[in-house]
């Protein structure tokens, strides 16, 4: 099942290019078949949204930006799934000399946080932001990825470019969370090919404190339709703030002369990236590792044939995914057969660019603000508070009952501590009588935090078992 950012995207580096006069590929990779439908509930429909939209056109902005952590995925086959918090994006380091890249080849896992940890996708990112801010629970409506804000966004706007998408919604608390879902956690993306990984590999460099990472992963916190969303994305890289300004040609200039390790970087990094052979195994592992980096550094990166040059306007496909993501650095690289000229390596400052496009796509994003709340209340109203969409059809989206094999979006400890700390802020909004002398959730032993003091040890525990408790015995 395609997701929407699926032909573009590729775990970590999510966008490659057919190459100007590329093989055919000889053995495709085989697709999953999709899991069972649960029973359809009802159909929402694009006009449906005419007169609900209405009352969001002011606020269907993106107001109110903020980071609130990030991690790492490390790159352990048949280890346990393991997560470096706040980890930290690879940095831009373009080498000396252009090389001739080779085309990618591997396998490559279509959602690399399904695949990383299948049992409950999303839980990394509510991990990190509970470490991060424990009493978040109450803070937030929704919580998704940029994959699922992203299909639901091409629905409203009925592009008529529409594939085929699903997503599990379940309210925990009082957030509703969206959780992509594709045929299988560990569904492979179909005749990989161009150099969305080679070039990467070359051009960027994961540095020594998160030495071994495969994947950079953010949570942003904004307002949007009047619902405070938490919206988790993945960064192709990030550069230093002197970069920004400086043409590709000249930016190693502008920075400190190449160390011995920073050569050896680049040097490996033009072979072909070891691609992702099989999913992680076990309970999630976390790690305190990495330096937080600023959004206003972030950047997304494209490569393209330079034979599309002139043909397309490539950012203007990319900018819906920049607007839900906030990216405000997009760069685009040109090839010829694998060479990538100086001159051909463009990077784009696209904040004026993503403002302009959400002014001129006000209606659609209205629509977009109606459907969420619409879906809110839908789930919100299920006993069960789960469901899950299927859109198969341009302008129609499917409601339908979720099945057992779907599983559980949260494990039953972080799902505790998620609800018990939205239950904790109702209460402290509220003015709850009886905890005037004593919390109503005294947390001292189930705080998701790092002692620096060593008087919590992670290592035994496990998001499955105790929401990372910190007391666990080995």
């Amino acid at each position: 099942m395609s997701s929407y950012w699926s032909t573009k995207s590729r775990p970590h580096y999510r966008s490659a290019s057919a190459g100007h006069r590329a093989a055919p590929v000889s053995n495709p990779t085989p697709q999953t078949p999709p899991p069972p439908f649960g029973a359809l509930l009802q159909t929402l429909k694009i006009e449906d949204l005419a007169v609900s939209s209405k009352k969001f056109v002011n606020s269907a902005t993106i107001e109110d930006v903020e980071v609130i952590t990030s991690y790492n995925w490390l790159d352990k086959k048949g280890a346990e799934p393991t997560i470096l918090i706040p980890g930290k994006p690879p940095r831009w380091t373009p080498p000396l000399t252009s090389p001739q890249l080779s085309q990618d080849d591997g396998n490559y896992f279509r959602d690399k946080n399904a695949a990383r940890y299948p049992k409950h996708p999303i839980e990394p990112g509510v991990v990190a932001c509970l470490d991060a801010d424990p009493a978040l629970p109450s803070k937030v409506d929704i919580m998704a990825c940029s994959s699922t804000l992203g299909n639901l966004l091409r629905f409203v706007r009925g592009s008529g470019e529409d594939k085929p998408f699903r997503m599990l919604v379940e309210k925990v608390g009082n957030t509703i969370f969206f959780i992509r879902r594709e045929n299988s956690p560990t569904e492979l993306i179909p005749d990989v090919r161009g150099y969305g990984h080679t070039f990467p590999e070359a051009y960027t460099t994961w540095e020594a404190d998160v030495k071994g990472s495969c994947s950079h992963q953010r949570l942003l916190r904004y307002s949007f339709g009047g619902l405070n969303c938490v919206v988790r994305f993945g960064a192709d890289g990030y550069i230093s703030p002197a970069g920004w300004s400086a043409p590709h040609s000249a930016s190693t200039a502008n920075e400190k002369k190449p160390s011995v390790d920073d050569l050896i970087n680049t040097l490996s990094g033009i072979s072909v990236p070891s691609p992702d052979i099989e999913p992680s195994k076990g309970t999630l592992k976390v790690e305190k590792a990495g330096t937080a980096v600023d959004q206003r550094d972030v950047f997304d990166l494209k490569t393209r044939s330079i034979w599309t040059k002139l043909k397309k306007d490539h950012l203007a496909d990319e900018l819906p995914r920049l607007w839900v993501a906030q990216i405000p650095y997009f760069i685009l690289a040109f090839h010829q057969s694998g060479f990538f000229a100086p001159n051909e390596i463009q990077i784009k400052n696209v904040r004026k660019k993503v403002k302009v496009w959400e002014k001129n796509q006000a209606t659609h994003l209205a629509s977009l603000a109606a459907l969420i709340h619409r879906i809110i209340d839908v789930v919100s109203a299920k006993p069960s508070r789960k469901i899950e969409l299927r859109c198969c059809e341009t302008g129609k989206l499917e409601v339908r009952e979720r099945l057992a094999d779907a599983g559980e979006i949260l494990s039953p400890g972080v799902r505790s501590r998620w609800e018990g700390e939205w239950e904790k802020g109702a209460l402290s909004e509220k003015g709850d009588p009886d905890s005037e002398d004593e919390p109503y959730w005294d947390d001292r032993d189930d705080q998701l935090s790092w002692d620096e003091g060593s008087e919590k040890d992670f290592t035994a525990c496990s998001a499955d078992d105790c929401g990372y408790c910190g007391h666990c015995p080995y």
